[in-house]
Parts: C-alpha cells; structure tokens; sequence
C-alpha cells in the first residue's frame, strides 16, 4: 500500500525517508494559452514556461483550476503536460493537475504524467457528484493503491468532494 506523503515543506533543508525530495518554494498554477480555434497554443505556452522560470518560479503547476483544465479532452491535457514538461527541462519540478472524473481516468492520468517526468500530481477529489468521506477515502485510497507517483491532494470543496482532515490522516 501506498500512502500519502508530505510533498510540501517550507524549510529547505528538510529530508526525511518520508519526504524525498521536498517540493518547496514558489509553483505557479499555470495558465494555457490557446489559438482563436481555442486549441492549445503551443509556441506560446513554451514561451510561458520559459517566462515563468526566468522569473524565478520553483516549480510548474499544469492542468489545474487557473489553466481551465475541464475545458481540454484527456489528450490536450496530456499534451500540455508534455509540453510543460519539456520546455522545463529539468530545470524546476512539475506538479500536474490529474483531476479527471473517475478513479480508472484519474489512475491512467497519473502513469501517463508519471512517465512524462513530472514529480507528483495534483488531484481534486471527485466532482460534479458529492460523495460521503468515507466515498473520498475509498477514492484516494484506490489511486494510491494503483499509482507509483507522488499525489498531492488538492481540496477545493466549492467544486469537489471535501477533503476533510481525517481522511487525510487515514490515508496518511
């Protein structure tokens, strides 16, 4: 079993066998630049990420609330992911938004941004319908179960399923 780990710190010089690699500083939820089509612009969002990392950014965030991701198919936001992934090159960590709207989606997001190099993902808890905690822990613990990258929970109760903190110590 997988748990859910402390991926955030504030204190740089913090490592343990529980945080590898603390994502710290400053990440960017990102916007995606599109055409007049309304298709991803990709020359653009190149040169955003690169903007972004010039600027001092620490990290990168994809595919979440700012970047409108329930406006892209699955494959566009595969797609900006691969972008925001090789344009940074290494150069800051990449935390992609998985949110999709169920857990086999959510599971395929999350190998298919795995293997693109990014350093976690980022999931909502399931939207549109409001599930009971226990329905959010079984969620959560299904895609930890089932995925080999780092999750971050992102609660965002307004639009998803609340978080509520026990759940979060359960799947701890």
């Amino acid at each position: 079993k997988h748990s859910v780990r402390l991926l955030f710190t504030t204190d740089a010089n913090c490592q343990s066998e529980l945080m590898p690699q603390p994502i710290t500083g400053i990440l960017t939820p990102n916007i995606t630049p599109v055409d007049d089509s309304g298709r991803v612009d990709e020359e653009r969002l190149r040169g955003y990420v690169d903007w972004l990392i010039e600027r001092g950014v620490d990290g990168l965030y994809p595919n979440g609330s700012t970047g409108e991701f329930v406006r892209f198919t699955a494959e566009e936001r595969r797609r900006i992911v691969q972008i925001v992934v090789e344009q940074a090159g290494g150069r800051v960590p990449v935390l992609a938004g998985a949110a999709e709207a169920n857990v086999k989606a959510t599971i395929d997001a999350c190998d298919a941004y795995g293997a693109m190099g990014v350093r976690a993902v980022a999931i909502v808890a399931p939207f549109y319908y409001r599930l009971s905690s226990e329905g959010v822990y079984a969620y959560f613990r299904e895609i930890a179960d089932n995925v080999s990258i780092d999750v971050t929970l992102y609660n965002i109760p307004l639009f998803a399923s609340p978080i509520e903190v026990d759940t979060v110590i359960r799947l701890a």
